[in-house]
């Protein structure tokens, strides 16, 4: 009787090395070079401390800020300076919102995340939108304070100009760390 298959199965064994190099390659030539990673730089733990404590503390004192903006709008209507209290208490507001932005963005960039720097910088954003805002609103009310609209106007600009300044500076500092050591943070 003869089976389907046409007799037994045979045994297969390979021999020799695995992966070797054809003969013809020249020795080293599929080495792959070897990558040293270095230890992750301290700065982006150093700069998100200081954005913690940065945010942490003024943002502490925002929120006094806040408590006592009633009282400030009245201290200006008393001294007959009109003012745009809903302006001032919606940058009150704005101001406490950004300084605890800053301080969780602080956070983020202490774990090494990219994210926290750009957190941190829109934060900074937004600050210098109601920083220049509140340059205008407070340059009019100076400048009724004073009678003089020329002094108003050099007082704005000044406020204006300053704030711009601060807030490069800020922007700087907060991006550092992905300026200086950007292939240690992570997405």
């Amino acid at each position: 009787m003869e089976e389907d298959g046409g007799g037994e199965p045979q045994e297969t064994t390979f021999s020799g090395t695995p992966n070797a190099a054809p003969a013809e390659a020249p020795a080293g030539a599929f080495d792959q070079p070897a990558v040293m990673i270095g230890p992750k730089s301290s700065l982006p733990k150093v700069m998100g401390i200081l954005m913690m404590l940065y945010g942490a503390i003024m943002g502490l004192l925002s929120i006094l800020a806040l408590l006592v903006t009633g009282t400030t709008i009245d201290d200006y209507e008393t001294a007959g300076i009109d003012v745009n209290a809903p302006f001032m208490w919606v940058d009150a507001l704005v101001n406490t919102g950004y300084l605890f932005v800053v301080a969780f963005a602080g956070y983020q960039v202490t774990q090494y995340k990219k994210s926290g720097v750009k957190l941190g910088l829109y934060a900074i954003g937004v600050d210098l939108l109601f920083a220049l805002i509140g340059a205008v609103v407070f340059a009019d009310m100076m400048a009724e304070a004073a009678g003089d609209s020329a002094f108003g106007g050099v007082l704005g600009g000044i406020g204006a100009f300053m704030s711009v300044v601060c807030a490069a500076i800020c922007g700087l500092l907060v991006a550092l760390p992905i300026l200086a050591s950007g292939d240690s943070m992570e997405d």
